[in-house]
């Protein structure tokens, strides 16, 4: 019984080696690795526009009630633009006591600065320095940035992808074929990472806030989206035939 045992686990243990060799060798194969690249111009149709206040005051709720008063207003002016609800996030809501020097060996709070900063959602890229001047007119003092998106950028990435796929096999079938042979199956890739789905700026003329803190009327904001360039990478490995 004992030896019955044995040739059985002798027989299975011959058995997987024949059949796992078989397996290894029918699939078994020659490859190419190549890479694919690609870059796209895509134009941005939503934009994120960061601005904020910074108000002052001998106490911490002098500030606060004069922020939230100017900030109101801020608010209230992208109503024109049709702009409310979840197209307004606070980013950035900060008090900090401000100090004198040292005096006696102590320092003393001279006051409080709360600053509020928000982002605002813009579907029409054509409307951002309208609303950027909007918001400087009722009291924002803060510029943080604009950024410029895609709304679709999912699809856009898909289709970056099989483009830069294509793009390695032809690489793949140009060398294969300088080789004598013929370009089989994808049989393995990786997927690198995706650029240049956002451009943000964050320059915004000093000048013209001083016009219009000193009660001149600066001409109006001119901000151009331009373009995006959009790039996708993929390392892949094909089948030599």
């Amino acid at each position: 019984m004992q030896n019955t045992k044995k040739i059985m686990v002798f027989t299975c243990l011959i058995l997987f080696l024949f059949f796992g060799r078989a397996f290894a060798a029918e699939n078994k194969y020659d490859v190419v690795h190549s890479n694919g690249s690609v870059t796209q111009e895509v134009a941005p149709d939503t934009a994120f526009v960061s601005m904020g206040v910074v108000t002052r005051g001998k106490t911490a709720e002098e500030a606060r009630a004069a922020n939230a008063a100017v900030m109101e207003e801020v608010v209230s002016s992208l109503g024109v633009f049709g702009i409310s609800g979840d197209e307004v996030k606070t980013t950035g809501y900060y008090l900090r006591p401000e100090y004198s020097d040292y005096a006696k060996g102590k320092r003393v709070i001279t006051g409080y600065t709360l600053t509020y900063n928000l982002s605002v959602t813009i579907d029409d890229v054509d409307k951002v320095g309208a609303v950027i001047d909007s918001m400087f007119a009722a009291g924002a003092n803060t510029f943080n940035g604009v950024t410029f998106t895609v709304s679709n950028r999912k699809a856009i990435e898909r289709e970056l992808l099989a483009l830069a796929l294509v793009n390695a096999r032809e690489k793949a079938a140009a060398v294969a074929s300088a080789g004598g042979r013929s370009l089989g199956k994808l049989v393995a890739a990786n997927i690198g990472s995706l650029g240049g789905m956002e451009l943000t700026e964050s320059n915004y003329d000093l000048a013209l806030m001083r016009k219009a803190d000193a009660g001149e009327t600066p001409p109006p904001t001119q901000i151009m989206a331009g373009s995006l360039k959009v790039s996708a990478y993929v390392d892949a490995s094909f089948e030599l035939l």
